[in-house]
């Protein structure tokens, strides 16, 4: 008996965790061409604007911050079940970033409203910010 409750509570948890259905984009490569993008610029050095997002933005299990030593940029990537959702690429530019945002087509509503909320505020406000 406790061995099944114990499936069964696995198993809730798991569902509670899942992803809505079809969201995200199985192939990470295709993953950008499709997703919808939004840039935002900065005076900020990019990496000063991905470490404050790191530490400002509520952050979903399985995000994930890559830095490409050779181009210079962070890129922040959440990819979980074998998809990818959402990605931000911080980029120096002239005169300080650009930060792009990247968002799988096909999330629902309230995942839009969850990244505003939880990672585009943040990331405006560390775009913003001057130390």
């Amino acid at each position: 008996m406790k061995r099944i409750a114990f499936t069964l509570a696995i198993a809730l948890l798991t569902s509670a965790c899942a992803t809505p259905d079809r969201a995200g984009v199985r192939n990470p490569e295709f993953f950008r061409q499709v997703a919808t993008q939004t840039a935002l610029e900065s005076a900020r050095p990019a990496l000063d604007v991905a470490r404050c997002f790191e530490e400002q933005a509520t952050l979903l299990p399985m995000s994930a911050f890559v830095r490409d030593d050779e181009t210079g940029t962070t890129t922040y990537r959440l990819r979980g079940f074998g998809y990818t959702f959402e990605e931000i690429d911080f980029q120096d530019a002239p005169g300080g970033s650009r930060m792009t945002v990247f968002i799988a087509p096909n999330v629902n509503a309230k995942w839009r409203e969850d990244f505003e909320r939880d990672r585009g505020g943040p990331l405006r406000e560390c775009a913003a910010t001057v130390n």
